[in-house]
């Protein structure tokens, strides 16, 4: 199915970047991204990934900053009605333009994950007085609110959504769904959020451990082209029937094939080792748009984490031209 977007296989990264917030930086991240080599650029998230994209809630007075997380302090309803204009896509479209890239990822955290970090209750309760807990207002606002997002980055002409929802993980297990979810609204959820982006390329990042339940009820979704898992890390993902569930639901896989935790840059040769592994299991026409496990932030502590993630990255683009080349 990629081979409708891609003639061979591609490099992307998931997102984040472990360098601290500054348009500079934004900028100084983009152009290294490009140097490397990387296919599908992404928007560097400098901030944090829920942050980014809940900062205009507090703007538009719907939310308020609390304990390092926030609080609903306005009508529920308007979260819907908000337009957010995100600024590392505005600097990013410009910058693409100039550097003639051709695939723009759009890293998106999907409402689940959002709602995860707004309290409607008291904190001290945990994630159970999140907005998680309100099926209602996340499936119906919420998704909306990040379809918004969504249109923000196709007007400034990204061309790859991904929907980041790590919060998936833990809500669809093997045998339960917690929360009160069913099926049918997450792939509501989904259709909601990625609704501005038909006809581009659509897909969701969920890192951790993922059930087979999970794997297949992403792939009935109609609004996705990929699904996009940690397989260096967390090696027992290979372990679920990923061919038979990628063509049930006509959607291809794309990989981490590096380690997003460790500090240290893998070699060429243990990337390509690890790809092709992914590729033999799950059959060369369903893998495809390389990236590492998750995103690099978590290096940000490190005093080389920023070298030390181009490095990954360098290696992943060098480890799929030597794929490519045996391909052809």
């Amino acid at each position: 199915m990629w081979e409708k977007f891609f003639e061979r296989y591609v490099s992307s990264h998931v997102g984040s970047i472990p360098l601290d917030y500054s348009p500079e930086n934004v900028e100084r991240s983009f152009r290294d991204l490009v140097e490397a080599g990387v296919d599908v650029v992404p928007a560097p998230q400098l901030r944090d990934f829920t942050s980014m994209y809940l900062e205009p809630l507090v703007e538009a007075g719907v939310l308020s900053r609390v304990h390092g997380a926030y609080a609903v302090s306005g009508d529920l309803d308007e979260v819907r009605r908000v337009a957010p204009s995100i600024p590392e896509f505005k600097l990013v479209a410009k910058l693409a333009k100039e550097q003639r890239v051709k695939w723009l990822r759009a890293p998106v955290t999907g409402a689940l994950t959002l709602a995860s970090r707004v309290y409607v209750g008291d904190p001290s309760k945990g994630i159970r007085s999140t907005a998680l807990v309100k099926r209602e207002m996340v499936v119906e606002c919420l998704s909306q609110y990040v379809a918004n997002i969504v249109r923000n980055a196709v007007e400034h002409g990204f061309n790859v959504v991904v929907i980041d929802e790590p919060m998936l993980s833990n809500i669809v297990g093997r045998r339960v769904l917690l929360y009160g979810y069913s099926e049918e609204e997450i792939l509501e959820i989904y259709s909601r959020e990625l609704k501005p982006a038909r006809g581009l390329l659509r897909g969701t990042h969920v890192c951790g451990r993922v059930s087979e339940r999970l794997a297949s009820l992403l792939a009935e979704s109609e609004e996705l082209e990929f699904l996009n898992h940690e397989f260096h890390d967390t090696p027992q993902n290979l372990d679920l029937p990923w061919r038979s569930v990628l063509e049930e639901g006509d959607k291809f896989l794309s990989p981490g094939v590096f380690s997003s935790r460790r500090a240290e840059v893998e070699s060429v040769e243990e990337i390509v080792s690890h790809a092709k592994r992914v590729i033999r299991i799950v059959g060369e026409e369903r893998v495809n748009i390389f990236s590492g496990d998750c995103g690099l932030g978590g290096l940000r502590k490190i005093e080389e984490g920023y070298a030390i993630s181009l490095g990954k990255l360098r290696n992943l683009v060098k480890a799929l031209e030597l794929i490519n080349r045996e391909v052809e």
